[in-house]
């Protein structure tokens, strides 16, 4: 994994040539260095998202939110 030294918030992407999905991770430990903690996103095609929706998410162990991503990267960019 590629990081920035000091940087505490450094996110990973991976995307496909097509640019058909882009997935954004970070990891990192929790305050007592015992175990591994992180965020990830994901942006898809509204078809890839419907089938990403019915076929992925009910299988997930946890909630997901899902919102549109123009409204996404306006949330997080700083």
């Amino acid at each position: 994994m590629c990081t920035m030294q000091g940087d505490e918030y450094v996110h990973v992407g991976i995307a496909p040539p097509d640019t058909s999905w882009y997935l954004r991770f970070y990891e990192t430990w929790d305050d007592e260095g015992q175990e591994m903690i992180g965020r990830f996103d994901f942006t898809l095609s509204v078809e890839m998202a419907n089938l990403f929706r019915e076929s992925v998410v009910p299988e997930l162990d946890f909630s997901v939110i899902e919102q549109a991503a123009d409204e996404y990267y306006k949330k997080i960019i700083v």
